[in-house]
């Protein structure tokens, strides 16, 4: 039932501009909060400490590493969804990629990000545009960046496109997203997992210091009253949708039930001890398997994609119109 209404949401903002603006207007908002907040949020940055410690994104990797492991250089760089920009100021710093244009919804989050260029005197640009519906340059950038953004994303097949044209044809697409169940609809088995590893940890391991909520149990969201309104609009669909326009070069897949169980604010706790250390570990692994035992698909993927050619794109596809 909640996976019909998922797909009523998804139709009727596709086909109702004034319900989209109204949604994007609530988007804007809620992100225009969040994101300038995060940057300096001390529970984050003790959070950042810990994760790292603890090496929580041990089985993924990031455009940095992948870039050095391959020698690859960029001259001009697109951010789609840059928020405060903290990706680009470390592409730049990294000596990655020369320049950098970034692009978001909020113009709170795109004020930050200017500032934090300035303050640092980097060759980094900013705009404030709706993805959904931004028109890019042709063949303007040779690396193109989607971190965390495309799960907030209706339009997948206009945006995927839109990056095509952008790009040169011996240029990247870099995507870092959560690629999960379409607006948290979980997986019937994924569900009964968390809730099982839930119930037996303790409360100092269910605490997020980030938002102050105690993790008591985790249920699907009501479709339409996620934390925004384009949270995860269509994310089980986007690989499919992007793979008309770009073949995969690389990939990886990673996060079956941690990104709920174990969420950014309720790391710290982990590394009380050797004890609560182990505890994570057991988590980990029991994460990893969950993956490669097939028990439930990932929800996190990187992958590193190339422009098709023009006599290589498929067919259109049918999927939402």
């Amino acid at each position: 039932m909640s996976a019909n209404k998922a797909q009523e949401i998804i139709k009727r903002a596709m086909a109702d501009r004034s319900v989209y603006d109204a949604m994007a207007a609530r988007e804007n908002e809620v992100w225009g909060k969040i994101l300038p907040d995060l940057e300096r949020s001390e529970a984050r940055m003790e959070d950042a400490e810990a994760s790292a410690k603890l090496t929580v994104a041990r089985h993924s990797s990031s455009l940095l590493r992948v870039a050095r492991e391959r020698n690859l250089k960029f001259e001009n760089g697109l951010t789609l969804g840059c928020g405060a920009g903290r990706r680009e100021r470390e592409l730049v710093n990294a000596g990655v990629c020369r320049t950098f244009h970034g692009i978001d919804i909020s113009e709170k989050a795109i004020a930050a990000a200017r500032d934090l260029a300035k303050e640092q005197d980097l060759p980094l640009t900013y705009e404030v545009a709706d993805l959904n519906f931004v028109e890019l340059p042709e063949k303007a950038f040779d690396l193109v960046l989607a971190q965390t953004a495309l799960h907030h994303v209706l339009f997948l097949e206009r945006v995927a496109e839109q990056i095509w044209r952008s790009l040169k044809s011996d240029g990247y697409l870099w995507i870092h997203d959560f690629i999960g169940e379409t607006q948290g609809q979980y997986d019937p088995k994924r569900l009964s997992i968390m809730n099982r590893i839930l119930a037996i940890l303790p409360e100092k391991f269910r605490q997020n210091k980030i938002n102050g909520q105690l993790i008591a149990e985790i249920k699907r969201p009501e479709p339409g009253r996620l934390g925004s309104p384009f949270e995860s609009i269509r994310s089980g669909e986007i690989i499919p949708v992007f793979q008309r326009w770009f073949t995969i070069e690389w990939q990886m897949e990673f996060d079956a039930i941690l990104r709920l169980v174990m969420p950014p604010g309720t790391r710290a706790a982990y590394l009380e001890n050797e004890d609560t250390k182990a505890l994570f570990e057991l988590l980990m692994l029991l994460d990893r398997l969950c993956i490669e035992e097939k028990v439930v698909r990932p929800v996190g993927g990187q992958y590193l994609m190339r422009p098709r050619s023009v006599n290589d794109i498929p067919a259109k596809s049918t999927t939402n119109g």
